[in-house]
């Protein structure tokens, strides 16, 4: 018996068309192409400290998903290279984006690593209090600064857009931030799975050793899910043949489960969630994957050339309506624990001392590897990119 309340939710036309074009098992057609990428992508610190300035500082970052502020008057923050960043959602619904540093003595506001409720944001050095727009709207003993103006001391914003179910934030507050990329198409995309309307069950943060780009090639990949995944999840899929299609900068993957077939696609994604995959990974940073009770969503931190974060969180339709599907569904978020933490986290680990031997000057890429291609292609072509 399904965990999840079925409601209607049409797929769009783009991804009925890639449902559609799922081939049945037994005719899997499999790419015969080879490919290579140059060990010092991965492993070249100038080379992290260009991506840092001209893929994440220029592109907006997903800094979590909507669901963890399901109501106004809540906030939460998070750390993304070196920028700490409050995200809050203020009474009128609307979702902002500051630096999280008091305007009086720099001290870090919300040292909070779980979302907080309330109306208010009080730095805990001296009580200095700001509204959730941002507005400083108390200082203690304020007669002791003569003349200052609360306007002109308002936390410092960052970008910020709500799109598709995620908050989207600009780490530089001085660049104007070009949200384009993930408005139109992959909103519409994102908006049909209704992320947005569903709750977070748990959430955990997986500390890596390994490049941010090794973290995201172990989901851009279908060749390794029968064999990395033999303990886990493999007993849900087969080597099958993937649609895959650009979105934008971003990247979809509609994959058969190993219960897939042709005769019953539908265009609603509720059903259509029951025998195949959906697979996003968003530039630069988030990865969602759709099972048949819940979706899993990853958000990418890179910390060091060595060194990343997924701040993974599970998400469902509703709260769980008794304890047999709690159970249930804590057997679930345990098996993708083990799925991505023990398992792809761990051979990206693996990956990355292997590459620093400095023994190999390229890796080999298949077929069924192609999206790793994709992904790199893009990440190269920021870094190309003029000023």
């Amino acid at each position: 018996m399904s965990t999840s309340v079925r409601k209607r939710r049409p797929l769009t036309a783009s991804q009925h068309k890639a449902l559609a074009a799922i081939p049945d098992l037994k005719d899997s057609v499999f790419p015969q192409v080879r490919g290579s990428i140059a060990a010092s992508t991965y492993i070249d610190p100038a080379r992290f400290e260009a991506e840092k300035e001209k893929v994440f500082k220029r592109t907006p970052v997903i800094i979590g998903p909507s669901a963890l502020l399901p109501e106004p008057r809540s906030y939460f923050q998070q750390e993304y290279l070196g920028t700490p960043v409050l995200v809050t959602r203020a009474a009128d619904g609307n979702v902002h984006a500051f630096v999280n540093v008091c305007r009086h003595r720099g001290a870090l506001l919300c040292p909070d690593k779980d979302p907080v409720k309330g109306a208010r944001i009080v730095c805990r050095y001296h009580a200095w209090t700001y509204g959730l727009d941002g507005t400083l709207v108390g200082i203690p003993r304020q007669e002791t600064f003569p003349g200052i103006d609360k306007k002109n001391h308002s936390l410092i914003s960052l970008p910020c857009v709500e799109a598709g179910g995620f908050i989207w934030v600009g780490l530089d507050p001085h660049r104007e931030m070009d949200f384009s990329s993930v408005r139109g198409a992959v909103e519409e995309d994102l908006n049909a799975l209704d992320l947005g309307s569903m709750t977070v069950f748990d959430r955990v943060t997986f500390p890596i050793q390994a490049n941010w780009k090794l973290v995201m090639d172990t989901m851009l990949d279908s060749y390794h899910v029968t064999r990395l995944h033999k303990d886990s999840v493999a007993r849900f899929f087969v080597d099958a043949e993937n649609i895959v299609d650009l979105i934008g900068p971003h990247i979809r993957a509609a994959a058969a489960r190993g219960n897939f077939q042709k005769s019953v696609v539908c265009n609603d994604f509720e059903d259509a969630r029951q025998i195949m995959v959906f697979a996003y990974t968003l530039f630069p940073n988030g990865i969602v994957v759709c099972s048949p009770d819940f979706v899993s969503v990853g958000v990418l931190r890179p910390i060091a050339s060595d060194r990343s974060a997924i701040d993974y969180t599970m998400l469902i339709n509703e709260p769980p309506a008794d304890e047999k599907i709690q159970n249930k569904l804590r057997r679930s978020f345990d098996l993708m624990h083990q799925t991505f933490g023990q398992e792809d986290y761990w051979a990206a680990e693996l990956c990355d001392k292997g590459l620093r031997t400095d023994t190999l000057k390229e890796v080999q890429l298949g077929g069924m590897e192609i999206q790793i291609s994709m992904f790199h292609d893009i990440v190269e072509q920021r870094l190309a990119a003029k000023d």
